[in-house]
């Protein structure tokens, strides 16, 4: 208990700011438990549970004992080798951020994974990619995790990456199943509260990025933050056999930041505010079986997520982002003779929509009366009401096959079918005004005798320039207007699959079709599974494994409800006559134009080895995708006034290929040893992915297709190593030690990452008698990490027990650089950080 006091108090006497040196130097430098809980072995990579290696299981115990970090999926998924993270999503600068982390999955993109939560789909395929940053006036984020699904709902997560059964599609990149926990046997429950704080943890800011960091009005650098979470379950099992489980979690970080740039203040205007994210995820599950072949369950899985932010320099200023939304699922399985029918019906309604406190934007340039700016300008207002919502109906029926003979094979025989309805729309709620360009004036009286009281003020400018004169008044000449409106697409999505398990002596084949339909872009797919294994000596200590698979991917909204939102834009001008003059109806900017489905064409091969108390995996995976989407610019050809004269559309111009070597190793059974219980996973990759565009909002130009000198080499610009989601090695060493008499647990995660590869271009030469340009790789160093976490426990009478838990990520506090454009534009991983949880069970 002394050890564990002392431990808390020295995280929370941690400091809470590290200023590194300049960016170059920056650059050289399942045991037993306590008597309420029984855990199975962890299930992971090594083990026989996917005879083909499809990819990995985590089960409850990982997931109750693994550093929970935000708690979302992203977190838990650091210990499979095949998947890569964003380089840029967390870092040093942005720590007080909640939400869930993208990830890519054997070189796919991060938007081309598939997520399911008890059978159900919760992609949000709005608009994945998005802007760059929320403050938009027409696009409002949509991350492409529909749901920020925290991981204390979780029963076991499921992550296929390669030789995907036939039952999976609509992913390029890998599906991510979560399924949420089934109820106990008998009434429990648990309460736990955990706590982040800025002041405990550490930050490392390069010293001439320091000072705008302290001061920062901006989401991307968040100095100060505080982050709480409330979770709490109830469990149990009637006599009948129903059993129920229902969970809540609620996760809220406040980010104060000033509210105007530069460390000054507004005279007349709040110069501290608070943005907030807040996330609460309910869960309430319910399972039941008559032990005759029927078994009934149902899940319905709340999680809304508000974010609020505002817009910087500027008054009334503050909007609120709100997603994700129900996900249910209603299963029936039942048993019938040989075979067993699956039934899932699924329904989500996934929104990504806006709020802001007016419904107007006005620039005013400073004057007596609109005192607050702190440049020549001060602005008010924010971006608009806007609605966008996802909705899905989907029902899927499997039927499964007990062992059949034949000869001297044996066949495990599935096929099924599956129906979605999905209807996406974009709703403009009201009209917003932004009011623009002011002009000097002396009068807000127009010609027909009309005061004007919105955009028009005599209070007289502070200062001369653009159009204004110092001591007159002002009147906007230029009013953008977005107008109501109203869009919608709907994509009807059907498929049909079977598959054939074949067992015949050593060898073990998996033969498998899926046929996919897309009514959005009218195209139906054809995707071949191919997966195959032999036991080299029939003991099934040693399997070799291959397989030649096919997945196609989505299509999103984004392509068709573009088209019509340019539309929505009406602009005025007025002169001294201060009468509002249509000057132009806004034509539409984008067209759309059916497309070929994504597709990835997948090689693999790998062996499964036990040896000496371990089990080794190792495993290549190629990947070959093309047919991938980004965006063009053309001329439009159109002759009615609805296109611009140039348009952009999206086009199936993208390709990329991927190569990933991994190997993981870990003891078969759990390690024992003077009285301790001990779990581990060692994991490896090589990873080498190769695309020609980012995500499809790249702009493809004929240029892509151009030779080009990449680090002395001529090659394609196509083939230049990607520069997201590409760490070229990375190592993973997970860890869970338990301690039943010391009511002790202790786990770890440590991570090395090689250097990854930037890219600066040096200029151009001649190349067989064309101008080619000359790009050099910038390597950024290495990085490794040391997570933490030891949770003590103590026993209550009647089967209760009280916890406390501290996790420490960035142990070590390494300054692990990610990025370095200047000096003022360096980024590093988060230092070390705590999360301290107290809590409950019984």
């Amino acid at each position: 208990m002394n050890r564990l006091t002392l431990a808390i108090g020295l995280a929370l006497s941690a400091g809470p700011l590290c200023a590194n040196d300049a960016p170059a130097a920056a650059q050289t430098a399942p045991a037993p438990s306590p008597s309420v809980y029984t855990y199975d072995p962890v299930k992971v990579i090594g083990q026989r549970l996917f005879p083909y290696q499809e990819g990995l299981v985590l089960d409850r115990a990982y997931i109750d004992e693994q550093i929970r970090g935000n708690g979302d999926i992203g977190s838990l998924l650091r210990i499979n080798p095949n998947v890569q993270f964003d380089e840029t999503s967390r870092t040093s600068r942005n720590m007080g951020e909640i939400r869930p982390a993208d990830i890519s999955i054997n070189g796919g993109l991060y938007y081309q994974n598939s997520f399911l939560l008890d059978g159900a789909s919760f992609n949000n395929d709005l608009d994945p990619v998005g802007p760059s940053s929320p403050a938009n006036i027409q696009d409002v984020p949509s991350h492409t995790q529909g749901i920020a699904l925290d991981t204390s709902l979780i029963g076991s997560l499921t992550v296929y990456d390669s030789n995907v059964p036939a039952a999976y599609g609509g992913f390029n990149g890998g599906v991510v199943e979560a399924e949420s926990r089934k109820a106990r046997d008998a009434f429990s429950g648990s309460v736990a509260l955990r706590m982040a704080r800025s002041v405990w943890n550490q930050a490392h800011i390069a010293e001439p990025a320091l000072g705008d960091f302290q001061q920062s009005a901006t989401e991307a650098q968040q100095p100060n933050y505080d982050k709480y979470e409330l979770r709490a379950t109830l469990e149990g099992r009637s006599q009948n056999g129903l059993g129920l489980i229902g969970n809540i979690v609620r996760t809220r970080s406040v980010i104060p930041l000033r509210g105007y740039t530069a460390g000054r203040s507004s005279p007349g205007d709040d110069n501290l505010k608070e943005q907030v994210r807040e996330n609460t995820s309910a869960s309430l599950r319910a399972d039941w079986s008559n032990g005759e072949g029927l078994e009934l369950g149902a899940s319905v899985t709340y999680a809304p997520t508000d974010e609020r932010y505002f817009i910087i320099n500027a008054k009334n200023g503050f909007y609120d982002l709100k997603q994700g939304g129900p996900v249910t699922s209603f299963r029936i399985n039942w048993q019938y003779g040989a075979w067993t029918w699956r039934n899932s019906l699924s329904y989500s309604q996934l929104d990504s929509s806006r709020r802001s406190e007016v419904d107007y934007w006005k620039s005013w340039a400073r004057s007596g009366q609109m005192d607050w700016g702190v440049t020549t300008l001060s602005g008010e207002g924010s971006w608009g009401n806007i609605d966008q919502s996802d909705r899905s109906i989907g029902y899927k029926l499997s039927l499964e096959r007990e062992t059949l003979r034949w000869g001297r094979s044996e066949h495990r025989l599935q096929y099924g079918l599956e129906y979605r309805d999905r209807k996406a729309e974009y709703h403009r709620l009201n009209d917003h005004y932004s009011w623009l360009d002011p002009v000097a004036t002396n009068t807000c009286t127009d010609r027909l005798g009309v005061i004007d009281t919105d955009g028009c003020s005599l209070s007289p400018v502070l200062a001369t320039g653009n159009g204004v004169v110092k001591g007159r008044g002002q009147y906007f000449s230029r009013r953008a207007i977005y107008r109501e409106g109203y869009f919608g697409a709907s994509n009807r999505e059907w498929s049909v699959f079977a598959q054939d398990d074949v067992r015949l002596g050593r060898w073990s084949l998996r033969p498998g079709v899926r046929v996919d339909g897309d009514s959005l872009m009218g195209k139906t797919t054809l995707a071949p599974r191919l997966a195959m294994s032999w036991d080299a000596f029939g003991d099934r200590d040693t399997l070799f494994t291959a397989g030649l698979n096919r997945y196609y991917g989505r299509s999103f909204f984004s392509y068709k409800l573009r088209e019509g939102r340019e539309s929505l834009q009406l602009e005025q001008r007025r002169t001294g006559n201060l009468i509002w003059t249509d000057v132009r109806q806004y034509p539409t900017n984008y067209r759309f134009d059916r497309l070929r489905i994504p597709y990835s064409d997948e090689v693999s091969a790998g062996v499964n080895q036990r040896w000496a108390g371990l089990d080794l995996n190792l495993k290549y995976v190629r990947r070959e995708n093309r047919d991938e989407v980004l965006r063009e610019s053309i001329p439009s050809l159109d002759t009615s006034g609805q296109y611009a004269a140039r348009i952009s559309r999206y086009t199936n111009r993208g390709r990329s290929r991927s190569q990933t070597y991994t190997l993981s190793v870990g003891p078969s059974t759990p390690l024992r040893w003077a009285g301790s219980v001990t779990n581990a996973q060692l994991a490896f990759d090589y990873t080498d992915v190769r695309r020609n565009y980012n995500d499809y909002e790249s702009a493809y130009s004929d240029a892509f297709d151009d030779n080009v000198r990449y680090d002395g080499k001529i090659m394609r610009r196509w083939d230049i190593p990607a520069r997201a989601f590409n760490r070229p090695w990375t190592a993973r060493l997970a860890t869970q030690t338990r301690l039943p008499e010391a009511g002790l647990l202790w786990s770890n995660f440590l991570r090395y990452r090689g250097g990854y590869r930037g890219l600066r271009e040096l200029g151009r030469e001649i190349y067989n008698g064309e101008s080619i340009a000359v790009i050099e790789e910038i390597a950024y160093p290495k990085s490794w990490t040391w997570d933490t976490s030891v949770e003590w426990s103590l026993d209550l009478p009647h089967r209760q027990e009280t916890y406390a838990r501290i996790e420490v990520q960035n142990l070590t506090n390494r300054a692990n650089l990610i990025s370095s454009t200047s000096a003022t534009a360096t980024y590093y991983e988060p230092g070390r950080s705590y999360w301290l949880e107290l809590g409950y069970r019984f």
